[in-house]
């Protein structure tokens, strides 16, 4: 297996980007399960953390095509575990 680096063009990556928050647009007014709209959720999160990492591209400049496609909505996922609390005393708490 070689050591190859994939080299994907920022312009690319924002494109994918404003098909993902139509896609989750779409998915919300086709009532479109929560499961589907996880992934779509997932899929546009995934590419902000890239092009944040990697692309040099703002949050500042992410809601400039996030807003006027989707608003102000957040796509994190909400903190379902409480990570304060040790695993075992969580665990016994169920």
């Amino acid at each position: 297996m070689s050591d190859v680096i994939m080299q994907i063009p920022v312009a690319d990556l924002i494109e994918s980007l404003k098909e993902g928050y139509q896609d989750y647009k779409k998915s919300l007014s086709d009532d479109t399960g929560e499961e589907d709209l996880g992934h779509v959720k997932g899929f546009c999160t995934t590419i902000e953390q890239i092009l944040a990492a990697y692309g040099n591209v703002t949050s500042t400049e992410m809601m400039k095509i996030k807003n006027p496609i989707i608003g102000d909505v957040s796509l994190s996922r909400k903190n379902v575990v409480d990570y304060d609390t040790p695993t075992f005393i969580r665990q016994q708490k169920d």
